[in-house]
């Protein structure tokens, strides 16, 4: 009889949903504008670590799968990222899921780019995306790091993603100035 269990890969998703629960109950407390959505968010992540460490890989052709998602996971990191984009005071991403699912696939996303006019607000751009280039590549794509720290490279990540926030709302702003404004030739 053949005993099968999780993945490591799907465990440490797992552990990666319950530490951004974490993040999500610590700035849930202390009458947080958004704290009704963090806690929300916290539970759908427990449920969602749940599922990773209870469902078994499926098997094609004597093949165990490695890089899949349960659909009840995938689905709940959805409504999580619902709720995210609902609710803009949580200061979490709205691209929230793929930090648990890079644990799986090995992958991250940055942001679409900006394309200021400004030049200071394009440094600005090209600082903060190499700095959450870095912080992917060293630390939160795959399931490499260890459990206790990974909470502090997710804060980091999701501290860098609320600044993109902002710059992405300055560059609008800048952007749609008459004088950053291409002329039409007639």
């Amino acid at each position: 009889m053949i005993i099968r269990t999780p993945l490591p890969n799907a465990l440490h998703a797992a552990a990666r949903a319950r530490a951004i629960a974490g993040i999500a109950r610590r700035r849930s407390v202390l009458n947080h504008p958004a704290e009704e959505a963090l806690t929300t968010v916290a539970e759908l992540l427990d449920d969602v670590a749940l599922t990773f460490e209870t469902d078994l890989p499926p098997v094609l052709d004597g093949v165990v799968i490695t890089n899949t998602i349960p659909f009840d996971a995938s689905l709940l990191l959805a409504i999580a990222e619902d709720v995210i984009a609902q609710n803009t005071a949580t200061g979490l991403p709205a691209c929230l899921g793929q930090y648990v699912t890079s644990a799986v696939f090995g992958t991250l996303e940055l942001p679409r780019l900006l394309h200021p006019v400004s030049a200071q607000l394009a440094s600005q751009e090209t600082s903060l995306r190499a700095a959450l280039q870095l912080l992917h590549e060293r630390h939160l794509t795959g399931a490499g790091e260890r459990p206790e720290t990974a909470g502090l490279y997710l804060e980091a990540a999701f501290k860098l993603h609320l600044s993109w926030g902002r710059l992405a709302a300055a560059v609008a702003v800048d952007n749609a100035r008459p004088c950053n404004r291409p002329t039409v030739a007639q």
